[in-house]
């Protein structure tokens, strides 16, 4: 018997507690919804600034990894080069 009123009363509980959140969103939404858009507006133009940053910071990090990566392809073509040409050499005197 106290297992069923025990989960009548969650049941009741979670009713009541659904309402009153309910009721409260309602109430309260316009005040929230009228503070951010005045602090969305803020947001905003801080936002445009912060992405542009942003941006312009990618770009000199794909420049400089570009570069990198240009130097890391040149120096292994290098070094396969000469690791080519030392094998061709140990090849021919031990032929």
């Amino acid at each position: 018997m106290d297992e069923k009123n025990s989960r009548g009363g969650f049941f009741v509980g979670l009713l009541v507690g659904g309402v009153v959140g309910s009721v409260l969103t309602l109430w309260l939404a316009d005040r929230v919804r009228r503070q951010l858009r005045e602090r969305g507006i803020d947001v905003g133009g801080s936002l445009a600034e912060f992405s542009a940053i942003i941006r312009e910071k990618a770009d000199e990090f794909l420049v400089r990894a570009k570069e990198a990566v240009k130097q890391a392809v040149e120096e292994g073509r290098e070094a396969s080069s000469k690791a080519r040409s030392d094998l061709e050499e140990r090849f021919k005197k031990e032929s």
